[in-house]
């Protein structure tokens, strides 16, 4: 059994779902503000509508993903893992472009990457195979 990963997992699939929350329903309209005072013009403005949208989406999708591997995680389930494993290479992945891109390292974005790293550990340091037999 595998409880810290289990729980480790269910964190960052939880955490990813709550976020969805205030990036979907607040970031859209500041969104739609910024495109409203002219800061992003067309076509921008659309294509960035598109990526606000989908990136939402994403979010909770991902989120939800996690928290359904986290039981086969639990019992050791290796494409569960596999799974949780490219979760959180992605998650550190974009928390550290997004360091890069700012220019600073803590970030607003820079949680992706902690969540990311907190994944990683699920699904290596506190994770072991099921036995056969």
């Amino acid at each position: 059994m595998n409880k810290i990963a289990y729980y480790l997992t269910l964190l960052v699939g939880i955490m990813t779902c709550l976020q969805f929350i205030p990036h979907a329903f607040l970031g859209m309209p500041a969104v739609m503000e910024h495109i409203a005072k002219g800061e992003i013009r067309e076509p921008a403005a659309q294509g960035m509508q598109m990526i606000w949208l989908y990136s939402s989406i994403m979010m909770l999708l991902s989120g939800i993903w996690m928290i359904f591997l986290s039981k086969p995680i639990k019992e050791g389930n290796h494409l569960a893992r596999m799974q949780g494993l490219l979760l959180a290479i992605g998650l550190i992945v974009f928390g550290m472009g997004c360091s890069y891109i700012a220019q600073e390292a803590f970030n607003h974005l820079f949680f992706f990457t902690v969540e990311g790293i907190v994944l990683l550990l699920a699904t290596t340091f506190f994770f072991s195979t099921k036995r056969e037999g």
